[in-house]
């Protein structure tokens, strides 16, 4: 009885550590982010994109890319609000477009990518092939 028990135990402790083993060699997802303190609140431009203004320089600012494609409800008198998981505009981030006047949330959108903009709000976003 005793040397079932023991052998019981000493096969559960292999079984954890084998597992423990395994998530250790599975790398972390790294995501790409944008440090909070470097750049402006996030502001909704006219074309319905997500502009993060560089604070010391416009020319490094970002342009929030969403899965999907667009994030309906992003539109001129929209109010965004991101919802963070650290201190800075991560990819993963969800957004929420907020319609005036009572402030109704609208569809969950998730940031795929900070795109690099060396631009001002109203600056033409360049397309995939880097054409305005």
């Amino acid at each position: 009885m005793m040397c079932r028990r023991t052998l019981s135990v000493l096969m559960m402790s292999v079984g954890l550590l084998a597992a423990s083993a395994a998530a250790a060699r599975t790398p972390a997802v790294e995501r790409r982010c944008v440090v909070q303190s470097r750049v402006a609140a996030p502001v909704v431009r006219d074309d319905g994109r997500l502009y993060f203004r560089g604070l010391t320089d416009a020319k490094q600012s970002y342009i929030a890319i969403f899965k999907g494609g667009s994030c309906p409800g992003l539109n001129a008198f929209a109010t965004a609000r991101v919802e963070t998981t650290g201190a800075g505009y991560c990819e993963g981030d969800k957004v929420r477009a907020l319609a005036a006047p009572g402030q109704i949330p609208g569809l969950l959108c998730v940031i795929d990518h900070l795109m690099p903009f060396a631009g001002d709000i109203d600056d033409p976003v360049p397309d995939e092939s880097g054409n305005k």
